[in-house]
């Protein structure tokens, strides 16, 4: 298989570009591979064993790559290599693709990024696959001897470390996966970078928020410890489960799966892929039955409604005419229908340059707001026609009635997106509370009198742009 894929760049908020690419259809699936500091997500594509597994991952959902930064083709030489850097890489992907949550496969050490952004941001993160899982600090005959070999592999320089550790991984039998992941270790990375962010993420302990991670949870195992050339002595054996049932343990709920041999090689692992595509399976297939019933219990209850409009459309369409006018209408209808999809919006009616929609959560109303204005900024800054949208939130109970929502609450959402600038997103008091705890920053903008009601409504600006 060939994977089509187009690589895209993002720029988080330190400045760092961060290189993704996308594929498959399906709920979204965020993947990582392999060293915690080093990636190259161009050169797993050239690979057969690679592809059958993208290949199949890809057909039950999005699959979303990226290189962290210092790896592939993200900047190098980026001096911040800390676990709040990489949550916030893992983060501003996310919102590229405008993803409202996510399943992680986080492989190995990378497994400590996974659980610290669960425990975090728990309403992103639908599930979360890792093979291998580490997610501390490891002693023992198994872990020191690894440590040890590789410790004094990098004093000897980049091809010796990158060989070494190849065959730690795959084992002495695997000539052409150890040849391979050799190359990628080389190419994948500066290596004094590699070694800085895999001594940060070597020497994180994530055991506390992995207590706090709530999602299904997924835990791969090898039935024999990991780089035993030979036999393993029965000291590696009980160290090895002992080190199983630490890391089962430490997640509430977390499934195992013990699979056999010792190498830590997973793409292109038949068994493993289907264990990974069948337990995808079943978590999409629980979170569409619960959206369902959830959307059945709240329809004519408590709903958030989003109005957005275009800022300037009359001004627009005489300067530019209906032809082309409608082109840019176009492009506006696409970009919030892609993010109300995103984020399970429901649309309620358009006019072609404002809609109206509804959400059975105010965070992932808001979300899919914040979304809608950084797409429509991305298109901003490459399309000649700039398109500015504002936007009103508001939560309450609405009438429902032949697919349509009416009452004050809907009225005020309304009143409240007409108060809103270009590019702004206002919402009042009642959404603001409901989000206490969220990570969303506001702006306070006093109290106002909107037409049709007789209190003056508490404003707040979301500050989508930070």
């Amino acid at each position: 298989m060939s994977i089509e894929s187009r690589i895209e760049y993002v720029t988080t908020d330190d400045g760092v570009s961060i290189a993704c690419t996308k594929f498959g259809s399906g709920p979204p699936l965020i993947v990582h591979f392999g060293n915690p500091a080093g990636s190259a997500f161009e050169m797993e594509f050239e690979v057969p064993a690679f592809a059958a597994t993208y290949e199949l991952l890809a057909s039950v959902s999005t699959v979303i790559r990226y290189d962290p930064r210092n790896t592939g083709l993200s900047t190098r030489g980026v001096d911040d290599v800390s676990i709040e850097a990489n949550l916030r890489d893992l983060d501003t992907v996310r919102r590229h693709f405008q993803v409202e949550s996510a399943a992680l496969l986080f492989p190995m050490a990378w497994a400590r990024i996974a659980v610290e952004y669960a425990a975090a941001h728990p309403e992103r993160v639908t599930a979360i696959l890792s093979p291998h899982p580490q997610l501390y600090p490891e002693t023992g005959p198994e872990s020191g001897r690894f440590n040890d070999l590789v410790q004094a592999a990098a004093r000897l320089g980049p091809e010796v470390y990158a060989s070494i550790r190849a065959v730690l991984s795959v084992g002495l039998e695997a000539h052409e996966n150890a040849a391979w992941l050799a190359r990628y270790t080389l190419e994948g990375a500066d290596f004094d970078d590699m070694l800085r962010g895999s001594a940060v993420i070597g020497a994180h302990d994530a055991r506390a928020p992995a207590t706090m991670v709530r999602c299904p949870t997924l835990l791969l195992h090898r039935r024999l410890p990991r780089y035993a050339f030979g036999m393993a002595s029965a000291e590696m054996l009980r160290d090895h489960r002992a080190r199983i049932t630490r890391l089962s343990a430490s997640i509430p709920g977390a499934q195992s799966t013990m699979l056999d041999g010792s190498s830590i090689w997973y793409f292109g692992d038949d068994e493993m892929t289907a264990r990974m595509v069948e337990f995808l399976r079943r978590v999409f297939a629980d979170r569409a039955a619960a959206g369902a019933a959830s959307d059945e219990a709240t329809l004519g209850g408590l709903r958030t409604v989003l109005f957005t409009d275009i800022v300037g459309h009359t001004e627009m369409m005489q300067r530019l005419g209906d032809a082309r006018g409608r082109d840019v209408l176009r492009d506006h209808e696409r970009i919030t229908r892609e993010a109300l999809s995103a984020h399970r919006g429901s649309e309620v009616k358009t006019d072609g340059d404002s809609f109206m929609a509804s959400f059975g959560s105010v965070s992932a109303a808001v979300e899919c707001a914040v979304a809608l204005q950084r797409a429509f900024a991305q298109y901003n800054a490459t399309n000649s026609e700039p398109i500015v949208v504002r936007m009103g939130l508001n939560v309450g109970e609405p009438i429902e009635e032949d697919g349509d929502f009416f009452g004050s609450a809907v009225i005020l959402g309304a009143r409240i997106k007409d108060q809103a600038g270009g590019g702004e997103i206002l919402v009042p008091e009642a959404v603001r509370h409901m989000l206490s705890g969220k990570s969303f920053l506001f702006s306070d903008r006093g109290e106002t009198m909107l037409k049709g009601f007789d209190d003056a409504v508490r404003l707040y600006e979301v500050r989508w742009r930070e």
